[in-house]
Formats: structure tokens, C-alpha cells, sequence
């Protein structure tokens, strides 16, 4: 039996396709085969990363970094002092007296005889009452006084005695004169050393009130006890200078070829090195002593006041190099 079958007529140049085979339906089996060969790529990827999320979670956390080390600490910069200054306004360039062998400096007052003992601290209370004029010293001038009226002829003896020991040692009377002139001022001046002048003050002014308490009727007795009290605060004056020489001495070394010019002390100490130029002396007046004939200098001093600049360090200035 024949199954009769239209078709479409064509148009001219017009083809057709046809299927060979008939279609076929699906199977289960086949569409889940597709369906698992067509699963999306990126679910495969966010499933690893979970898992790796929780097994590092399991892990143990690793330590924290080391914090990091401390800055380094700011660099000291040193300071630089002002160079040592002499004690009491005294001279930077000075010679003080060496100490003999016995420990005790070697001055004019050294090795004295009992009459010269007597004389020179005669001589050192008179440069007290000229120097020391501050009104709670007016018992120097008071004391000086009676000791004169009081001790005429012990006095005069002394002085006769001291007078015949230089005319036995010089044949001509001029060089005997001289000579004892010299000591004399010699004395004077050691006594009106303007920087211990505050101490030496204030000791001659016990001394004087002790003796107007118990005028003396022995001089060699009263001068044995009383002379070394003088002499005490020109000893503490030359302590103090020997520390400020060797402190001076460690700031040139330090810091002298640096900042050396803008200090007095250190200009002074290179000067007097290069040239030898003797150290400057304070301008003085003096009055005339009644008994020898000479000038006993007087020092207008203010125990409160030090006269010496204090300049803080300046570096000094490098040479410009050449072309500049």
C-alpha cells in the first residue's frame, strides 16, 4: 500500500534539507551525562578554597613578628664650659710659691728670725689698716694703733736689732739700706695681694680684736701665736690657684685649639708663653711707712665684686680654601 506524500513545490534554485535519521527521544541516562559534562568550572574552584579555608583554620596560627629593634638614642653633644677662672679675680698667668721640703710654701715670710717675726707682723697689720676699710674692720685701725702707743720701745728695740744684722752683712750702709728696703716691700706687697684680700681681712680683724681684748705684753709671744693666722688665707689662696692652674691646663688641652681665642685666660697663657712678657701688675697707690721710709701700697678692692670677663666659648673661624 502506498502512502501517499505531498511536496512543497520549489522555487527555482530553492533546496531543501532533510533529516536522514528520524529523532530519537532522549534517554535519562544520556541527559545526565550531559548535565554533569556541562557543570560550571567556577563551583569546583570556591569549593577548594573552602576547604583550604578550614583546614588552615584548624591549624596552629603562627607567632607574630618581632617588634622592630628601638631607634638608636640621640647623639650627645658635649657642652663646652667656660675656661676655669683664677680665684679672686687674680691674674690668669701668676707665679705662686713652691712648697720645700718640709710641705710649707717658701715665701719672704719663710725662715724668719724672732725680730724679723715681730716686724713682719707689724708690717702685715699695717697693710690690714690701710687695705681693709670696710666699717665692721675699724678694729684693725683701733688695734694697729695701741699696738704702736702700747710697744714703743719693744718696737724700737726690734727694729734697731734688724737694722745692725744688715749693716753686719754689707760693708757699705747704701747696700745694707737697700737690701733691707727690698725685703721690706717684698713683704708689703706679698700681704696686699688683692685676691686673697676678703680672708686676709677677716684675719687680721680677729687678731686685732684679740688683742684688744688682752693687749700683748710679749710681741714674740703674741707674734708666735698669731702670725700663722695671718698667713692662712694666702695658703688657701694658693691652693685654690694651683687647682685652677692644672683645671685651666686640662681646658686648654681639651678645648684650647678650638675656642682658645675667645678667652681672656687663654690668650693671656699663650701670650706670656711666646713672649715672656711679665705677668701685668695692679695699679697701686701707696702711703708712707713713719718708721722705714717706705711706700706700703694700698689696693682699693671690692670684696664683692671679680673683675675678670666671663666669655662663652666661640669656635674659632677655619681658613677659607683657596678660590673661595
Amino acid at each position: 500500500m502506498f502512502v501517499a506524500s505531498t511536496a512543497k513545490q520549489l522555487a527555482p534554485g530553492e533546496v531543501t534539507l532533510m533529516n536522514a535519521a528520524p529523532k530519537t527521544p532522549s534517554s535519562p541516562q544520556s541527559t545526565q551525562q550531559r548535565s554533569s559534562a556541562h557543570r560550571p568550572f567556577g563551583l569546583s574552584i570556591a569549593a577548594l578554597t573552602v576547604s583550604a579555608a578550614l583546614l588552615a583554620a584548624c591549624a596552629t596560627p603562627a607567632p607574630p613578628p618581632p617588634p622592630p629593634p628601638p631607634p638608636p638614642p640621640p647623639a650627645v653633644v658635649e657642652a663646652v664650659p667656660y675656661r676655669p677662672l683664677p680665684p679672686g679675680g687674680a691674674h690668669y698667668v701668676m707665679d705662686i710659691p713652691p712648697r720645700g721640703p718640709d710641705g710649707r710654701r717658701v715665701t719672704v715670710n719663710s725662715d724668719l728670725s724672732d725680730d724679723q717675726l715681730i716686724w713682719n707682723l707689724r708690717s702685715a697689720w699695717n697693710v690690714a689698716a690701710l687695705n681693709c676699710l670696710a666699717p665692721e674692720y675699724e678694729p684693725i685701725l683701733e688695734g694697729y694703733k695701741a699696738l704702736l702707743t702700747q710697744n714703743t720701745r719693744s718696737l724700737k728695740a726690734v727694729n734697731d736689732r734688724i737694722e745692725k744684722s744688715y749693716s753686719s752683712r754689707f760693708r757699705v750702709r747704701r747696700d745694707a739700706m737697700v737690701a733691707r728696703d727690698g725685703y721690706t716691700t717684698r713683704v708689703y706687697n706679698f700681704f696686699a695681694e688683692p685676691a686673697a684680700r676678703a680672708g686676709f681681712c677677716r684675719a687680721a680683724l680677729d687678731l686685732a680684736n684679740r688683742s684688744l681684748a688682752a693687749p700683748p705684753t710679749d710681741l714674740l709671744v703674741f707674734a708666735r701665736a698669731n702670725f700663722d693666722g695671718l698667713m692662712a688665707p694666702f695658703e688657701a689662696f694658693f691652693n685654690e690657684y694651683e687647682a685652677y692652674q692644672q683645671a685651666s691646663a686640662v681646658w686648654d688641652d681639651k678645648w684650647g685649639a678650638m675656642y682658645g681665642a675667645s678667652q681672656p685666660g687663654w690668650v693671656a697663657v699663650e701670650q706670656a708663653r711666646a713672649s715672656g712678657v711679665p705677668v701685668p701688675t695692679v695699679a697701686t697707690q701707696s702711703v708712707i711707712d713713719p718708721v722705714t721710709g717706705l711706700p706700703v701700697p694700698i689696693i682699693p678692692v671690692n670684696e664683692g665684686v671679680i673683675s675678670q670677663p666671663i666669655v662663652e666659648p666661640i669656635a674659632a673661624q677655619s681658613e677659607p680654601e683657596a678660590g673661595q
